[in-house]
């Protein structure tokens, strides 16, 4: 359940050990610490605050439930919300990023700890029962966002089962324990050494590979020949790079099979979500995971799905005629493109059809200059001064960590973000958002600030020693960006719907939107100067990278189509699945949304993680790209850096997070044509 959770800022300082000097005490706890928690300075102050938070939540719980019921419930539950995940969410953080292995394992113990203590309240009948009472008792009273707060609360108690009994409810335990740990073994088996498959290389082909991946392969005295196991990132290089096709083949059987335990985890994960879904009265789990989101329902979701895929066949054809012409040239000439060859041929057309050098790009995209460009953008579009400010002492985890501060042109507060960019080693290795603090109303004059993380791994670059970022970083820099200022300019009164806590279909809308701006003319204008004479990147790059972009756009849009109308069908099923059905569903929905089929001796869906923590929703990604392009055709193209377009974006969308119903919150956007109602739900427009 998300109430507890998901909640995002603090109230008090903390209390010190027995022993200290009061005065001592006051000091250190009340100093800025580790990630801007006051209190927060070794790794022992995280289970000091761990306990002191669950004293505290465990008093404000107690004083509530024997309180009238009344809408103060909404607002007390919404303070517990904020001052269990002051540290929890700052725990979360800290296991992710920081350097030192002590402070990770305090940090692991204190988020298990908090997550304990988390479902013992969302199982904690009182607090259901005090919230019940208030909406009966002050319905009409609440302000709409305090209705609305309220309404989701007790959805996620109930989708928690707090509301089941007796024998009803140790159904739903139970298959909530086995969902939960299908899904675990799922991904485990993702990563365990017996179920990764390698690739044998003769010498000819080992030597035709470049010197970045041969270090990926040993020599086999047995076989004399050379075997190499791949993650996700080399084998994604070794398809676009090797020259021999039969290679290609070996690398992408071998990146998209098995494991074969996941054949039966699959199933029995599908099987246990369904037994979760209709314990609490939902015929699919796909019903279940959409009935709180914008789509609501998975006809909307089929619906919208199938009309992209129509949209998107005749281009794809177009696509793939240009692919057979960099086939035929390279005498692959049969006419068919096999599924392993489409990425190399792929890369060769875009860099011949596009005629840009990625290295050279490159060099206009020093990070530096990009953080500046971004900080300009933001000031043009949404009128805010971005401000880089020292570290206090003890706030920052990492030597090359910056902190920029957020205000509006007139000097309002609204937030800090932590720019934490480099690679090192135990470090997150994905780009991500981190929520640090949610902004909320504290009274009528003042604010609690919210303050997030923004983590990537952008490497220096070999030849200059700088970080000098792809294009492609700069999408993704920007894409966090985006969730950062849907956190920062949040005005929501409680921080339970602040920000990014919004339906998962609505919330990267931001985010999508934001990486428009890495290919508009405009804004690359700002983004990408040299880094050695700050020259602007000039218009001959920009125009290729413009082309590259819509030149594969809809076979690779076709790609996500495919994981998402798998993972769609998957769970929207009302019997049980066996392996076999599962691979055969799998392989049908790509031969007939793919123009390229499935190949023999793979079977991708035991393979692909998103199943476990999307459940359904993987669609969520192009619904919102689709939201996203809308709202830049309305507002942005044309002149992506009038103010008046951002400050539509900031006042009818970012300001809300997750506080209104999202259905009105698109249509008061983009129209009330922007969507169309299909079996209970809705779906944009393709």
């Amino acid at each position: 359940m998300g109430w507890a959770r998901e909640a995002r800022a603090s109230g008090e300082s903390a209390k010190t050990p027995m022993g200290a000097p009061r005065v001592m005490r006051s000091w250190f706890s009340t100093r800025v610490g580790l990630y801007g928690l006051n209190g927060l300075h070794v790794p022992g102050d995280f289970e000091r605050l761990a306990r002191e938070t669950i004293g505290k939540c465990t008093a404000m719980a107690g004083a509530l439930k024997a309180a009238p019921a009344r809408a103060a419930t909404v607002k007390a539950l919404d303070e517990i919300s904020d001052a269990v995940c002051t540290v929890v969410d700052v725990a979360e953080v800290c296991r992710h990023t920081h350097p030192n292995r002590e402070f990770v394992q305090a940090a692991e113990r204190a988020y298990v700890q908090l997550q304990d203590y988390v479902a013992a309240l969302n199982a904690d009948a009182g607090l259901y029962e005090a919230l019940r009472a208030a909406r009966r008792a002050d319905e009409a009273d609440m302000s709409s966002e305090c209705r609305r707060v309220a309404l989701t609360l007790q959805e996620d108690f109930e989708r928690g089962g707090i509301h089941l009994e007796g024998r009803a409810r140790t159904k739903f335990d139970d298959a909530l324990s086995k969902s939960l740990e299908f899904g675990m073994e799922f991904q485990r088996n993702l990563v365990r050494p017996e179920h990764v498959n390698a690739v044998e290389l003769d010498d000819d082909a080992y030597r035709l590979l470049p010197r970045k991946l041969q270090q990926c392969f040993q020599r086999s005295e047995s076989t004399s020949s050379w075997r190499g196991v791949l993650d996700a990132s080399s084998a994604s290089t070794m398809l676009r790079s090797a020259q021999n096709s039969d290679v290609r083949r070996k690398v992408f059987v071998a990146s998209n099979a098995g494991p074969e335990p996941n054949k039966n985890v699959l199933a029995n994960l599908l099987s246990a979500r369904t037994d979760v879904a209709r314990s609490l009265g939902f015929q699919t789990y796909a019903n279940f995971a959409m009935s709180p989101l914008l789509a609501r329902t998975p006809e909307a979701v089929r619906a919208f799905l199938l009309d992209f895929s129509d949209s998107l066949r005749e281009r794809a054809k177009d696509e793939r005629a240009l692919i057979q012409k960099y086939a035929a040239n390279n005498h692959q000439g049969d006419g068919i493109i096999s599924t392993w060859d489409k990425a190399y041929f792929m890369s060769q057309a875009r860099g011949n059809e596009c005629e840009f050098d990625s290295r050279a790009i490159s060099e206009y995209f020093p990070l530096e200059g990009v953080i500046v460009g971004i900080g300009e953008l933001l000031s043009r579009v949404l009128g805010l001064e971005i401000q880089m400010q020292d570290l206090a002492s003890g706030e920052g985890w990492t030597e090359d960590l910056k902190k920029l501060v957020v205000k509006t042109r007139d000097g309002e507060m609204r937030g800090t973000i932590y720019l934490d960019l480099l690679p090192r080693p135990g470090k997150f290795n994905h780009a991500a958002h981190f929520v640090i603090r949610c902004s909320r109303k504290l009274s009528s004059t003042e604010r609690q600030h919210p303050s997030v993380a923004l983590v990537c791994n952008f490497a220096a670059n070999s030849r200059t020693g700088r970080a000098l970022l792809t294009h492609a970083e700069v999408e993704t820099l920007l894409h966090e960006f985006g969730h950062a200022m849907h956190s920062v300019l949040s005005d929501t009164e409680y921080q339970h719907l602040s920000g990014t806590r919004a339906p998962m279909d609505i919330v990267e809308v931001p985010s999508h939107l934001f990486e428009h701006f890495a290919w508009d003319p405009d804004a690359l204008k700002l983004l990408g100067k040299h880094y050695l004479t700050s020259e602007p990147l000039p218009n001959g790059m920009i125009n290729a990278l413009r082309k590259s972009k819509s030149i594969f756009d809809a076979i690779e849009s076709q790609q996500q189509l495919v994981f998402a109308m798998t993972d769609l069908e998957l769970h929207n099923q009302t019997s049980t699945l066996s392996p076999a059905s599962i691979g055969d569903l799998a392989a049908s929905i790509q031969n007939e949304h793919s123009l390229f089929p499935v190949v023999p001796g793979t079977n991708w869906e035991l393979r692909f993680g998103h199943f476990v923590g999307y459940g359904s929703t993987y669609y969520s990604y192009l619904y919102a790209d689709v939201l996203a392009e809308d709202i830049w055709k309305r507002f942005f193209a044309g002149d992506s850096l009038a103010p008046g377009a951002g400050e539509s974006l900031r006042d009818k969308l970012l300001r809300h997070g997750g506080s209104r119903d999202p259905e009105i919150l698109v249509r008061e956007v983009l129209g009330s044509d922007a969507l169309y109602e299909v079996g209970g739900g809705f779906r944009p427009r393709v």
